[in-house]
């Protein structure tokens, strides 16, 4: 079937090759992003056939992005599409067609085999709006504030060693994914990245004034953080991966120095430290498309090009 045609009787269709600079020019006018993010998205992550668009009059006035992911249950690997992009023309808004467009990706999506959806709402009242297509499974994280003057990271998730002077590296993806990509399969149920989505994942950090800053000992890797300043004195610390907590400890500090900052805002999975310290911050949701899967023991998703 021609993209240009309806799918299936429905309303959405794939867009043409000739369509993707409306489609930018949309997602830019709805989310006000950067030019370097605009590219870098559209470069390297954007696809027609992972994207659904409605048209009125020849023209694009709604349009997403199903971008597939793989994620790692109790059970195994498992296929899975992320939604982005979720973007509708301002006059054309209140008419019914976003709930049209997000109706027919979620069916979509079933089709083509993927078993999960997941997405991040951008605006708090979106979390109500999109449990009516089934994204009623949350994914949370945890997010623990450290100072610059605080000498023991409060954290128990690691058994305590012996510190060691470790080396600090700006991130080499094509060296370092190997280490980052056994970490996040240590998890119990995550959202994967491939060596592919690691290097946009660094890119997009570089754009924003951060980086991926690996601990090294011995010349091997033990640690890596992506962390992208916010406020003047603050960084948000995304994700982080150590093989102790001095490291971890270690880590952050020098991630603080390094940027001037005063505090860091670390993102991590739920209960890592059972720090009741910490506070539980929705992220976002999941969409099982697929009966066989009954549980998604906390999800974790992170390093998403929001």
């Amino acid at each position: 079937m021609s993209a240009s045609k309806v799918l299936n009787n429905r309303k959405s269709s794939y867009p043409l090759s000739g369509d993707k600079q409306e489609i930018i020019s949309l997602w830019q006018d709805i989310f006000q992003d950067s030019n370097e993010f605009i590219d870098l998205f559209f470069s390297r992550v954007y696809k027609p056939g992972n994207a659904l668009v409605i048209k009125k009059d020849d023209r694009i006035i709604s349009s997403l992005q199903m971008i597939p992911y793989e994620i790692k249950t109790t059970s195994g690997i498992i296929p899975a599409a992320y939604i982005c992009g979720v973007c509708t023309l301002p006059s054309e808004r209140r008419k019914g067609i976003m709930k049209t467009l997000m109706a027919e990706a979620v069916e979509e999506m079933h089709q083509r085999g993927y078993l999960i959806s997941t997405l991040i709402p951008a605006e708090p009242w979106l979390f109500d709006f999109y449990k009516k297509f089934g994204y009623a499974h949350p994914i949370n994280h945890e997010i623990d504030t450290i100072h610059s003057s605080d000498k023991q990271l409060p954290d128990t998730e690691f058994e305590t060693t012996t510190s060691a002077d470790y080396t600090f590296v700006e991130c080499t993806t094509g060296k370092h994914f190997s280490y980052f990509d056994r970490k996040q399969r240590e998890r119990r149920c995550a959202l994967l990245h491939n060596a592919f989505d690691f290097e946009t994942i660094v890119r997009d950090l570089t754009y924003d004034g951060g980086n991926a800053w690996v601990a090294l000992k011995k010349n091997i890797p033990v640690g890596i953080a992506f962390a992208k300043p916010e406020l003047k004195d603050k960084i948000i610390i995304k994700e982080i991966f150590c093989d102790s907590a001095p490291i971890k400890e270690s880590l952050i500090h020098y991630i603080l120095n390094l940027y001037n900052a005063r505090t860091a805002e670390v993102h991590l999975p739920l209960n890592t430290g059972k720090n009741k310290n910490r506070k539980n911050q929705p992220y976002g949701l999941a969409c099982i498309l697929d009966k066989q899967i009954t549980d998604l023991p906390d999800l974790y998703m992170t390093l998403m090009l929001e």
